[in-house]
């Protein structure tokens, strides 16, 4: 029992307690409020090399799409052999190899004897055939890879050297990649953004390039990762007929796809303007071309509509969806349906959360903890808050095969709840329930 006034000084410190996480998360210098969208928007990062240490990702918990710094996929190989992976990652696609042994998981226990000499077996023999097996299936398998599509003047295709003064950012406060470069002298303009309740990425690409019919993408889908490597492992593009991709529909506008690898089965759904034409080039690759303007006719009278058929000629916009099969919607959402959601969706998260302003302060480092904090809330909420618990690495590229590492859920979804995601938490745990 507390005598009254233990009681009251306790009352009286949590009270002070209270005042001051109150003070933190929702205002700034000043007792004002903390202009929330300055506060993240001036930690938006900014790239203006080729690094393939520095990808940057949109995608909503569950799905992410991550960027090279052409706002694709383009260069996704320097970065699996150098850096930081780029790819298309999901907690809802795994892939499961055949099991002609039908190995099960008895198959790799090892025995020991507790301390009430009762013999228990565990699955301790990884290094067996079955344990291998046992330990590589299921694995989560990457969706497929989107990247720039152009042909050179002397023919060959793009390099890393050929993207000149890029200029590449993600708005934070939105959830979308603006990069922005030039091809031989022509500029570029891609934005890129996930819709945040669906795995579809949109994407929008600027250029005189694209009024040209010479700038266009290449979808193209990997048998999956090369899991002779164990952690970030490269995407396999070999043995091209062990698994199969096909076209379930086409019509002006849009396609369907269908996927078959292993026991997976999943449908891609495309979705794209300017009139492109979509084509086979070679097994599990299409490419998307914009054609070439019909008409380059224009009443002069009218400025407003010059340019607005200029504006329409050099844009092109498409949607890429991942679904299980038989989940695919009809239609897909516009890019601009998807800009508008991904604004929504990122400006009330940070706006109905806790928030940490040091604006006010002159120590050096309190902009270095601000920007950790906003930036890892972002990738936090990206990667690892989807239905299912995260792996190590997030969404990014696979480790142990995708699998999750159960005692580090703490450290993968606790700030959730302390910075007031607590759907975002509830999201991790409903697993565990079931």
């Amino acid at each position: 029992m507390l005598n009254s006034k233990s009681g009251s000084q306790i009352k009286a410190w949590a009270f002070g307690v209270a005042f001051a996480v109150f003070h933190i998360c929702c205002l700034g210098k000043s007792g004002e409020p903390i202009d929330r969208k300055a506060l993240v928007s001036r930690h938006n990062p900014f790239i203006t090399k080729f690094d393939v240490d520095e990808p940057l990702t949109v995608g909503n918990g569950g799905f992410a799409f991550g960027a090279d710094i052409t706002g694709l996929q383009t260069f996704s190989e320097q970065h699996h052999m150098l850096g930081i992976p780029v790819e298309i990652q999901s907690r809802w696609c795994w892939v499961t190899d055949e099991n002609p042994n039908k190995f099960k998981l008895a198959d790799a226990n090892r025995d020991f004897t507790n301390a009430n000499g009762q013999v228990m077996g565990y699955p301790t023999k990884s290094s067996t055939p079955a344990g291998d097996w046992l330990r590589k299936n299921p694995r989560t398998h990457p969706l497929g890879e989107i990247r720039l599509s152009y042909t050179k003047a002397d023919g060959s295709s793009l390099a890393p050297e050929d993207i000149q003064k890029p200029h590449q950012t993600l708005d934070l406060w939105r959830g979308v990649i603006t990069s922005q470069f030039e091809i031989e002298g022509n500029p570029v303009t891609v934005t890129t953004v996930c819709h945040p309740k669906m795995d579809v990425v949109a994407v929008r690409i600027e250029s005189e390039l694209v009024a040209s019919g010479k700038l266009g993408v290449t979808i193209a889908f990997p048998r999956g990762h090369d899991i002779a490597t164990k952690n970030t492992p490269p995407l396999d593009w070999t043995k091209p007929e062990t698994h199969e991709t096909k076209i379930a529909s086409h019509k002006w506008g849009g396609a369907r796809l269908e996927r078959n690898v292993g026991w997976s089965n999943y449908e891609v759904m495309l979705d794209w303007s300017n009139g492109a034409q979509f084509t086979n080039t070679m097994a599990h690759q299409y490419r998307l071309m914009p054609s070439r303007s019909q008409s380059e006719h224009v009443d002069s009278s009218s400025k407003k509509e010059t340019e607005l058929r200029r504006q329409l000629r050099e844009t092109f916009e498409f949607m890429v969806g991942f679904y299980p099969r038989g989940e695919a919607p009809t239609k897909s959402p516009g890019v601009k349906s998807t800009l508008e959601a991904s604004s929504a969706h990122w400006e009330k998260f940070w706006r109905t959360s806790a928030a940490l302003d040091f604006s006010g302060s002159t120590d050096p480092r309190a902009n270095q903890i601000e920007e950790r904090v906003i930036r890892s809330r972002y990738l936090m909420a990206v990667q690892m808050a989807g239905d299912a618990p995260p792996q190590e690495t997030g969404l990014t590229c696979n480790t142990w095969y995708g699998k999750h590492h159960t005692e580090m859920i703490w450290w993968h979804t606790a700030h959730f709840a302390l910075w007031g995601n607590d759907a975002l938490l509830a999201k991790n745990l409903e697993w565990y329930q079931c």
